[in-house]
């Protein structure tokens, strides 16, 4: 999943706490689920870590985002579950 190919979308709610990633095109992961986008509520947030719950299954992740804020790791609690996204130039309209 590349920039250009399907940038990622992040969005924040402070009123609910809860961080929302979402793609135009839909995506699809190795259990077999297809989403155009998925919800996380903020359960913990210390310095550039926040920690996550996911809605959908109550998975728990985090995200670490790098100093210069140009990229985050991104970890769920299964082992081998994660990845590292970089961010994505805005794109103009």
């Amino acid at each position: 999943m590349t920039c250009a190919e399907n940038p990622v979308r992040i969005d924040f709610s402070k009123a609910t706490g809860q961080l929302v990633f979402s793609w135009p095109k839909s995506v699809h992961y190795s259990d077999g689920t297809v989403n155009a986008g998925v919800t996380f509520t903020v359960v913990k947030a210390k310095g550039l870590s926040l920690r996550l719950r996911r809605d959908r299954d109550g998975v728990m992740s985090s995200i670490v985002v790098s100093p210069d804020a140009n990229s985050f790791q991104y970890e769920e609690a299964a082992p081998a579950a994660g990845s590292r996204f970089s961010r994505c130039d805005s794109l103009s309209s």
